[in-house]
Protein backbone atom coordinates (compact mmCIF):
# COMPACT_ATOMS: atom_id res chain seq x y z
CA UNK A 1 0.00 0.00 0.00
CA UNK A 2 3.07 2.87 0.98
CA UNK A 3 4.29 2.14 -2.47
CA UNK A 4 1.32 3.77 -4.40
CA UNK A 5 0.61 7.15 -5.76
CA UNK A 6 0.96 10.49 -3.51
CA UNK A 7 -2.79 11.95 -3.53
CA UNK A 8 -1.74 15.16 -1.30
CA UNK A 9 1.49 15.97 -2.16
CA UNK A 10 2.25 18.96 0.38
CA UNK A 11 2.10 16.13 3.21
CA UNK A 12 5.30 15.02 2.18
CA UNK A 13 8.19 15.26 4.41
CA UNK A 14 5.66 15.91 7.25
CA UNK A 15 5.56 14.08 10.65
CA UNK A 16 2.49 12.19 12.35
CA UNK A 17 2.46 9.99 15.26
CA UNK A 18 -0.78 7.57 15.28
CA UNK A 19 -1.94 5.92 18.23
CA UNK A 20 -3.78 2.38 18.53
CA UNK A 21 -1.60 2.59 15.43
CA UNK A 22 -0.76 -1.12 14.98
CA UNK A 23 -3.34 -2.76 13.61
CA UNK A 24 -7.27 -1.57 12.21
CA UNK A 25 -7.89 1.33 11.60
CA UNK A 26 -4.29 3.13 12.76
CA UNK A 27 -2.75 0.97 10.76
CA UNK A 28 -4.61 1.29 7.60
CA UNK A 29 -3.86 5.28 8.10
CA UNK A 30 -0.31 4.95 9.01
CA UNK A 31 -0.06 3.20 5.49
CA UNK A 32 -1.67 6.03 3.65
CA UNK A 33 0.38 8.73 5.33
CA UNK A 34 3.58 6.42 4.21
CA UNK A 35 2.20 6.64 0.46
CA UNK A 36 2.46 10.22 0.99
CA UNK A 37 6.00 10.67 1.97
CA UNK A 38 5.04 11.73 5.74
CA UNK A 39 7.47 10.00 8.76
CA UNK A 40 5.18 7.81 10.88
CA UNK A 41 5.24 6.92 14.54
CA UNK A 42 3.37 4.11 15.05
CA UNK A 43 1.71 4.40 18.94
CA UNK A 44 0.55 0.79 20.55
CA UNK A 45 1.28 -1.20 23.65
CA UNK A 46 2.09 -4.12 22.15
CA UNK A 47 5.23 -5.20 21.00
CA UNK A 48 4.55 -8.70 19.72
CA UNK A 49 1.36 -6.42 17.71
CA UNK A 50 3.89 -3.88 16.74
CA UNK A 51 6.46 -5.89 15.14
CA UNK A 52 3.73 -7.56 12.74
CA UNK A 53 2.49 -4.21 11.78
CA UNK A 54 6.19 -3.54 11.18
CA UNK A 55 6.44 -5.91 8.59
CA UNK A 56 3.51 -4.83 6.42
CA UNK A 57 6.05 -2.06 5.44
CA UNK A 58 8.80 -1.66 2.78
CA UNK A 59 11.97 -1.97 4.46
CA UNK A 60 13.02 1.72 3.56
CA UNK A 61 9.52 3.03 4.69
CA UNK A 62 9.64 6.17 7.21
CA UNK A 63 7.80 4.65 10.06
CA UNK A 64 8.86 3.53 13.36
CA UNK A 65 7.39 2.40 16.72
CA UNK A 66 6.79 3.32 20.04
CA UNK A 67 5.17 1.98 23.02
CA UNK A 68 2.37 4.19 24.51
CA UNK A 69 -0.44 3.39 27.02
CA UNK A 70 -2.57 6.46 26.13
CA UNK A 71 -4.75 6.42 29.74
CA UNK A 72 -1.26 6.95 31.18
CA UNK A 73 0.09 10.64 31.24
CA UNK A 74 3.84 10.00 31.51
CA UNK A 75 3.24 7.00 28.77
CA UNK A 76 2.14 10.02 26.50
CA UNK A 77 4.08 12.73 27.30
CA UNK A 78 7.10 10.11 26.50
CA UNK A 79 5.48 9.33 23.15
CA UNK A 80 6.05 12.91 22.18
CA UNK A 81 9.08 13.34 23.46
CA UNK A 82 10.19 10.57 21.58
CA UNK A 83 8.56 11.72 18.15
CA UNK A 84 10.24 15.53 18.93
CA UNK A 85 13.72 13.56 19.36
CA UNK A 86 13.26 11.52 16.61
CA UNK A 87 11.75 13.67 14.13
CA UNK A 88 12.12 17.49 15.45
CA UNK A 89 8.67 18.05 14.85
CA UNK A 90 5.24 17.10 14.80
CA UNK A 91 2.71 18.18 12.13
CA UNK A 92 -0.35 15.08 11.99
CA UNK A 93 -2.34 13.38 14.62
CA UNK A 94 -5.10 10.91 14.74
CA UNK A 95 -5.83 10.02 18.28
CA UNK A 96 -7.32 6.41 17.97
CA UNK A 97 -5.95 4.48 20.44
CA UNK A 98 -8.00 3.41 23.84
CA UNK A 99 -9.10 0.64 25.56
CA UNK A 100 -11.78 0.04 28.52
CA UNK A 101 -13.08 -1.84 31.09
CA UNK A 102 -15.44 -4.90 31.19
CA UNK A 103 -18.93 -3.89 29.68
CA UNK A 104 -21.87 -4.04 31.40
CA UNK A 105 -25.44 -2.37 32.03
CA UNK A 106 -25.70 0.98 34.14
CA UNK A 107 -26.77 -0.25 36.95
CA UNK A 108 -24.49 -3.24 37.36
CA UNK A 109 -21.82 -1.56 36.08
CA UNK A 110 -18.32 -1.72 38.81
CA UNK A 111 -17.01 1.68 39.10
CA UNK A 112 -13.84 0.58 38.39
CA UNK A 113 -15.04 -0.50 34.93
CA UNK A 114 -16.72 2.90 33.95
CA UNK A 115 -13.15 4.80 35.03
CA UNK A 116 -11.01 2.16 33.63
CA UNK A 117 -13.44 2.92 29.88
CA UNK A 118 -13.28 7.14 30.57
CA UNK A 119 -10.00 6.68 30.90
CA UNK A 120 -9.06 5.03 28.13
CA UNK A 121 -11.33 6.40 25.60
CA UNK A 122 -12.03 9.83 26.94
CA UNK A 123 -9.04 11.03 29.30
CA UNK A 124 -6.31 9.41 26.66
CA UNK A 125 -7.58 11.82 23.65
CA UNK A 126 -7.28 14.71 26.48
CA UNK A 127 -3.56 13.67 27.12
CA UNK A 128 -2.84 13.40 23.54
CA UNK A 129 -3.86 16.78 22.49
CA UNK A 130 -2.49 18.00 26.48
CA UNK A 131 1.14 17.31 24.75
CA UNK A 132 0.17 17.92 20.51
CA UNK A 133 -0.76 20.66 20.35
CA UNK A 134 2.01 22.53 22.17
CA UNK A 135 4.54 20.25 20.07
CA UNK A 136 2.34 21.76 16.98
CA UNK A 137 2.53 25.45 17.54
CA UNK A 138 6.10 25.49 18.13
CA UNK A 139 6.52 24.31 14.61
CA UNK A 140 4.11 26.48 13.04
CA UNK A 141 0.46 24.78 13.03
CA UNK A 142 -1.06 21.22 13.16
CA UNK A 143 -3.69 18.92 11.97
CA UNK A 144 -5.02 16.55 15.13
CA UNK A 145 -7.97 13.79 14.38
CA UNK A 146 -9.48 12.29 17.33
CA UNK A 147 -11.64 9.24 16.78
CA UNK A 148 -14.94 9.46 18.06
CA UNK A 149 -17.12 6.72 16.80
CA UNK A 150 -20.45 6.73 16.10
CA UNK A 151 -21.32 6.13 19.20
CA UNK A 152 -20.39 9.34 20.10
CA UNK A 153 -23.59 10.77 18.13
CA UNK A 154 -26.22 8.27 19.72
CA UNK A 155 -26.62 5.88 22.68
CA UNK A 156 -24.86 2.44 22.39
CA UNK A 157 -27.65 0.11 20.13
CA UNK A 158 -26.39 -3.22 22.64
CA UNK A 159 -26.67 -3.40 26.67
CA UNK A 160 -23.25 -2.76 28.15
CA UNK A 161 -21.89 -0.12 26.07
CA UNK A 162 -23.26 3.08 28.02
CA UNK A 163 -19.59 3.93 29.52
CA UNK A 164 -18.51 3.20 25.76
CA UNK A 165 -20.79 5.76 24.46
CA UNK A 166 -20.19 8.62 27.14
CA UNK A 167 -16.64 8.70 26.48
CA UNK A 168 -17.18 9.26 22.72
CA UNK A 169 -19.91 11.93 22.96
CA UNK A 170 -16.59 13.36 25.47
CA UNK A 171 -14.29 13.04 22.45
CA UNK A 172 -16.85 15.22 20.24
CA UNK A 173 -17.15 17.83 22.96
CA UNK A 174 -13.42 17.76 23.79
CA UNK A 175 -12.67 17.99 19.60
CA UNK A 176 -14.96 21.16 19.23
CA UNK A 177 -13.65 22.96 22.34
CA UNK A 178 -10.12 22.12 21.02
CA UNK A 179 -10.92 23.15 17.97
CA UNK A 180 -12.49 26.69 18.79
CA UNK A 181 -9.87 27.52 21.20
CA UNK A 182 -6.51 26.41 18.91
CA UNK A 183 -7.76 26.92 15.25
CA UNK A 184 -6.51 30.74 14.82
CA UNK A 185 -2.95 29.91 16.32
CA UNK A 186 -2.55 27.46 13.48
CA UNK A 187 -3.82 24.17 15.05
CA UNK A 188 -6.80 22.63 13.32
CA UNK A 189 -8.80 20.03 15.15
CA UNK A 190 -11.34 17.53 13.77
CA UNK A 191 -12.95 14.00 14.13
CA UNK A 192 -14.08 11.06 12.07
CA UNK A 193 -16.92 8.88 13.36
CA UNK A 194 -16.50 5.38 11.90
CA UNK A 195 -19.25 2.72 11.83
CA UNK A 196 -19.04 -0.70 12.33
CA UNK A 197 -15.26 -1.71 10.72
CA UNK A 198 -13.66 -4.54 10.35
CA UNK A 199 -11.26 -4.74 13.17
CA UNK A 200 -10.04 -6.91 15.45
CA UNK A 201 -12.39 -6.08 18.32
CA UNK A 202 -15.18 -6.23 15.99
CA UNK A 203 -14.43 -9.49 14.11
CA UNK A 204 -14.31 -11.08 17.39
CA UNK A 205 -17.35 -9.85 18.76
CA UNK A 206 -18.88 -10.86 15.94
CA UNK A 207 -17.79 -14.36 15.51
CA UNK A 208 -18.47 -14.50 18.86
CA UNK A 209 -22.00 -13.54 18.91
CA UNK A 210 -23.68 -14.29 15.65
CA UNK A 211 -26.81 -12.82 16.69
CA UNK A 212 -25.61 -9.67 16.97
CA UNK A 213 -23.34 -9.54 14.08
CA UNK A 214 -26.65 -9.90 11.87
CA UNK A 215 -28.15 -7.67 14.06
CA UNK A 216 -25.18 -5.05 12.85
CA UNK A 217 -25.32 -5.76 9.37
CA UNK A 218 -29.49 -5.47 9.53
CA UNK A 219 -28.80 -1.73 10.88
CA UNK A 220 -26.12 -1.10 8.33
CA UNK A 221 -27.77 -0.05 4.78
CA UNK A 222 -24.34 -0.95 2.49
CA UNK A 223 -24.75 -4.49 3.41
CA UNK A 224 -21.29 -4.97 5.38
CA UNK A 225 -19.23 -3.58 7.79
CA UNK A 226 -16.67 -1.18 6.99
CA UNK A 227 -12.89 -1.89 5.85
CA UNK A 228 -10.18 0.01 7.68
CA UNK A 229 -8.87 1.54 4.33
CA UNK A 230 -12.49 3.49 3.79
CA UNK A 231 -11.99 5.11 7.23
CA UNK A 232 -8.22 5.54 6.64
CA UNK A 233 -9.16 7.71 3.00
CA UNK A 234 -11.51 9.82 5.35
CA UNK A 235 -8.71 10.28 8.17
CA UNK A 236 -5.72 11.21 5.75
CA UNK A 237 -8.50 13.60 4.15
CA UNK A 238 -9.01 15.43 6.94
CA UNK A 239 -5.34 15.88 7.99
CA UNK A 240 -4.76 17.00 4.43
CA UNK A 241 -4.77 20.84 3.26
CA UNK A 242 -8.05 18.99 1.13
CA UNK A 243 -9.90 19.11 4.53
CA UNK A 244 -8.77 22.54 5.62
CA UNK A 245 -11.95 24.14 6.16
CA UNK A 246 -13.02 20.72 8.20
CA UNK A 247 -12.96 23.01 11.92
CA UNK A 248 -14.09 20.64 15.12
CA UNK A 249 -16.61 18.69 12.93
CA UNK A 250 -17.22 15.15 12.79
CA UNK A 251 -16.63 13.43 9.54
CA UNK A 252 -19.20 10.37 9.50
CA UNK A 253 -18.20 7.09 7.94
CA UNK A 254 -20.75 4.74 9.16
CA UNK A 255 -22.18 2.62 5.09
CA UNK A 256 -25.55 4.84 5.79
CA UNK A 257 -25.88 3.77 9.93
CA UNK A 258 -26.50 7.16 11.17
CA UNK A 259 -28.93 8.04 8.43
Amino acid sequence: MDGQRSRYPEMAGKVAVVTGGSSGIGLAVAHLLVREGVSVVLASRRRGRAEAALRTFSADAPVSWQPCDVAKPKSVAALIEVVLERHGRLDYAFNNGGSGGATAPIGEMAETDWRRTIDGFLNSVFLCMRHEIPAMIAGGGGVIVNNASVDGLRGYPFPGGAAYAAAKHGVLGLTKSAALEYIRRGVRIVAVCPGWVDTPPVTRAMKAMPDVASEILRQTPRGRIGAPEEIAEGVVWLLSDAGSFAVGTPLVLDGGYMA
